[in-house]
C-alpha cells in the first residue's frame, strides 16, 4: 500500500520537473535553426550580395532583443565585412553588401557565418572574379586656359570669341568645363574674366580657373574694293574733297572701320601728297592695307575725316 502512494506521488513530481525545465530552456535558448540564401550563387567584383532569411520559431517574446550578426571571410580567412540586422516581427531578415575592396580575392569561397544568440548558421557565397571596380574618389583637373586677345570686328566693339577649354579626370577622361560667358559669346571691348567649372560621372567638383579675354578696339578695316575709289583720286578722276565725302561716307556706313580713338578736330581739308602717294601704291598693291590705313587715320586725327 505504501509503495504503491510513493510511486503514485513520484510520477508527478517528475512531470511537474520536466515540465519545468521545458519552459525555461524556450526563454533562454534561441530558436533552433537560421534559414538563410543569397540571391545568386556566383557574383563579379563590384556586385552587391543580398541575403535573405528567417529565424525558424521566432517568438517575439522572448527573441525581440536578439539581433542577427554576420561575417565574411574571403579564401584566406580573413575577414572582409561584418554587421548586424535586427528581425522582423515574423523572425525575417534580410541585408546586403558590396563584394568590394582590398581584402575581396578575384575569386574564390566566401562564406557567410550568421549568429542569433547561441546558435550558428553559415551559407556559400562564391565570387566568380573579373575585373576590379575602382572607386573614383578623385576631381578632374581643368586645363588652365591662356589668356585671349582680340582685335574687335565692328566699330561698336561687339566681337564673338570662341574657345576650347578642357578638363581631364582619371575615369572620364575627358570632361567638357561650362564656362561663363561662354565660348561664342559676343564681347565687349575691354577686359571679361571668363570662369569655368567642371564635374565628373561621381559628382567631383574641379577647382574652377578663369581667364580672361580682352577685346582690343578695332584697327582700319578696308574692303577691297575701296581700291577703286583710291584709285581713282589717284588718277585725279575724283578731286581731294570727293575722295574725302567718299571715305567719309564708307566710314559712316561701317564700311571702313577706324578707332574711335583717334578721332582728332583740325577741320582742315589740305591733305598731304603722302597720302595721296599711300593711296596710289595701295590702288596698285604696292603697299600693305596697313600703310594705307595710316593715312586714312592721319585724315582722322587732323579732323579732316570724323568718325
Amino acid at each position: 500500500m505504501s509503495g504503491k502512494t510513493k510511486l503514485f506521488i513520484f510520477f508527478p513530481l517528475l512531470i511537474l520537473v520536466s515540465g519545468f525545465t521545458l519552459i525555461v530552456n524556450a526563454q533562454d535558448e534561441p530558436p533552433a535553426s537560421i534559414d538563410a540564401n543569397t540571391n545568386k550563387s556566383f557574383y563579379d567584383y563590384g556586385e552587391m550580395i543580398i541575403v535573405n532569411g528567417k529565424i525558424k520559431n521566432y517568438d517575439t517574446n522572448v527573441h525581440s532583443n536578439f539581433t542577427l550578426a554576420y561575417n565574411v571571410t574571403n579564401p584566406k580567412g580573413d575577414m572582409v565585412t561584418s554587421g548586424q540586422t535586427a528581425p522582423n516581427p515574423y523572425g525575417s531578415f534580410s541585408f546586403n553588401f558590396l563584394a568590394g575592396g582590398d581584402l575581396f580575392e578575384l575569386s574564390g569561397s566566401y562564406p557567410i557565418q550568421l549568429f542569433f544568440g547561441s546558435i550558428e548558421a553559415e551559407i556559400p557565397m562564391f565570387l566568380s572574379g573579373g575585373e576590379s571596380v575602382a572607386i573614383d574618389v578623385t576631381p578632374p583637373i581643368i586645363l588652365q586656359p591662356s589668356d585671349i586677345v582680340v582685335e574687335a570686328e565692328t566699330s561698336d566693339g561687339v566681337t564673338k570669341v570662341t574657345f576650347d577649354v578642357t578638363a581631364e579626370d582619371d575615369f572620364d577622361k575627358k570632361i567638357q568645363p561650362i564656362c561663363k560667358p561662354n565660348s561664342g559669346y559676343l564681347f565687349g571691348i575691354g577686359d571679361t574674366i571668363v570662369k569655368c567649372t567642371a564635374k565628373d560621372s561621381a559628382g567631383h567638383f574641379a577647382s574652377p580657373v578663369s581667364f580672361t579675354i580682352t577685346v582690343n578696339p578695332p584697327g582700319t578695316i578696308i574692303p577691297n574694293w575701296v581700291k577703286n575709289v583710291a584709285a581713282f583720286w589717284c588718277e585725279n578722276e575724283i578731286d581731294d574733297d570727293s575722295f574725302v565725302e567718299g571715305i567719309q561716307y564708307l566710314i559712316d556706313n561701317g564700311i571702313i572701320v577706324v578707332p574711335a580713338t583717334f578721332e582728332g578736330y583740325g577741320g582742315s581739308q589740305e591733305i598731304p601728297q603722302w597720302v595721296k602717294n599711300n593711296a596710289c601704291w595701295w590702288s596698285d598693291g604696292s603697299i600693305t592695307d596697313g600703310d594705307f590705313a595710316y593715312g586714312i587715320e592721319y585724315l582722322v586725327r587732323q579732323g579732316i575725316i570724323r568718325v
